[in-house]
């Protein structure tokens, strides 16, 4: 059954034309990039500030690792958080004005895990039709009831919220769509959350690093503050991971009850380093987003 449901599966793809491909490049230098031994100008990445190949933020995950090694070797709850990982917590949460920040392995993961972790069978999710496949994903398989509003209007999601729910309510966004590059009026998405005295939670993936007073970001922009912010670090800090940046409380919730963030090995230290240099960039990076 598994087999015949597998095939099944493979050959409708090919039938609706859908096949996705991984292409393996040879030299991706950010501006331009080599596959099949022909260059090309390079319009496909998010490594919007160029800080993958940036010699300060490479050497500094070279010298993580010679210090802490290639790996954090543990859960962070056993032996895998290091000076390294609290540090760049410290760093994020003091430039974004939060309280904490939790590190997570990739955007993807934190999404689930925060959307996992909050939502109940009584409560209820109202999030941007285009949102990123990890948050409605994790929406659609939560006990709580997902509603969907059109895209960029403030409108509809009024219309959802003024609808009467029995629990909480998550609103659920983006601070840049990276599929067709448009911003979230995030100042009227966050006054019609807080009238209906619910929570919003921004994932800024596409934002941080590349908007805002020293690439603080699409909240910052907007001088928006949502109860749950989630950055990634694989487009404006050219490297991976991410992290939730949210108050004490909440964050101890988290640390306490998230299974994602307890079975999941830690961040090795030395991406710590590079993410921390990578930091630096973004904060002085005004040439750079210009």
């Amino acid at each position: 059954m598994w087999a015949e449901r597998i095939t099944g599966a493979l050959q409708a793809r090919r039938d609706a034309d859908g096949w996705r491909y991984r292409r393996c490049v040879e030299q991706n230098s950010v501006r331009e990039i080599t596959l099949d031994g022909q260059r090309y100008r390079h319009f496909s990445g998010n490594d919007y500030l160029g800080l993958s190949q940036h010699p300060a933020v490479i050497a500094a995950w070279q010298q993580g690792a010679a210090q802490a090694g290639a790996g954090a070797g543990a859960s962070a709850y056993v032996t895998g958080y290091s000076r390294y990982h609290a540090e760049l917590e410290q760093q994020l949460a003091g430039w974004l004005g939060y309280s904490r920040a939790l590190l997570f392995i990739s955007g993807f993961a934190a999404n689930q895990a925060i959307v996992h972790l909050l939502a109940q069978k009584q409560d209820r999710i109202v999030a941007d039709k285009l949102a990123h496949a990890s948050l409605l994903d994790a929406a659609s398989h939560s006990p709580a009831t997902l509603r969907r509003f059109a895209h960029n209007q403030p409108s509809s999601l009024q219309k959802l919220l003024a609808q009467p729910g029995a629990g909480a309510t998550l609103v659920v966004t983006e601070g840049v769509f990276s599929m067709d590059g448009d911003s979230a009026p995030l100042a009227e998405i966050a006054a019609a959350t807080r009238a209906a005295d619910g929570w919003l939670l921004v994932d800024d993936a596409h934002g941080i690093g590349v908007s805002g007073e020293q690439g603080r970001g699409s909240c910052w922009q907007q001088q928006v503050k949502p109860e749950l912010l989630v950055v990634t670090f694989g487009k404006g800090f050219g490297v991976s991971g991410a992290a939730l940046l949210c108050d004490d409380a909440t964050a101890d919730y988290v640390e306490q009850f998230s299974r994602h963030l307890i079975y999941s090995t830690a961040m090795p230290p030395a991406q710590c380093c590079a993410l921390l240099a990578a930091l630096q960039q973004v904060q002085q990076g005004d040439a750079l987003r210009a």
